[in-house]
């Protein structure tokens, strides 16, 4: 057995976050049973990434009871809802435990295809969860790149081109490749690396085009 994710993390405010990240997902789970987790913390926890991800990203339509029961799950694991706001469209959301909060933002759409995910909790224990594939993933970072040049992004993007199946999105991503900006924010990538080197960004979209590009 491997190291426990909670003994990977080098900074306790991120074992932190993590700990209560786990509490959200099974209570999310316990309220919305079809939920689907993507962005950042579904490459991390389901897909293996070396990257800490602070915020929970979820696409689904949520039932009339689904705040109610999401309290309620979270109360019964000493936590509770410090913020909740539902617009036409999505659903922002802030949960605390002790002294540590994280967001969680839900999309309020139901998303077409989602697979069953391994994920990763701090303890090292394994639970079941809906996410995009890997494919669908990269798609959705780079767009999220073009639209905020965060260094997460291109990283999350590097990562996934690793294992994705490039046949299938070769045509998606072939215009989006040829003329990547610098990130805003290159130098914050060494703060939520978790392991391994950091890589520079041209070194990342060297990568990036050799994989992916036909």
């Amino acid at each position: 057995m491997g190291i426990p994710l909670y003994n990977r993390l080098k900074k306790q405010s991120h074992r932190e976050i993590a700990a209560l990240q786990d509490l959200v997902v099974d209570a999310v789970y316990a309220a919305q049973e079809n939920a689907v987790l993507h962005g950042g913390t579904a490459i991390w926890r389901c897909f293996q990434g070396q990257r800490f991800s602070e915020d929970l990203d979820f696409y689904f339509k949520p039932k009339e009871s689904f705040k109610e029961s999401l309290g309620n799950k979270l109360k019964s694991l000493n936590a509770e809802i410090t913020k909740f706001r539902k617009t036409s469209n999505a659903i922002y959301a802030k949960v605390k435990s002790d002294r540590t909060e994280i967001s969680l933002e839900i999309a309020l759409r139901s998303f077409g295809k989602p697979v069953a995910s391994e994920y990763e909790k701090a303890d090292g224990a394994f639970i079941d969860v809906f996410t995009p594939t890997a494919e669908e993933l990269l798609i959705e970072k780079l767009s999220a790149y073009k639209n905020r040049k965060l260094v997460r992004d291109v990283f999350d993007v590097y990562f996934l081109s690793r294992v994705v199946d490039e046949k299938k999105i070769r045509e998606k991503i072939s215009g989006t490749l040829k003329e990547l900006p610098r990130p805003i924010d290159e130098q914050n990538l060494k703060n939520i690396v978790i392991s391994g080197a950091i890589p520079s960004f041209d070194q990342m979209t060297e990568k990036i085009k050799a994989r992916l590009s036909t």
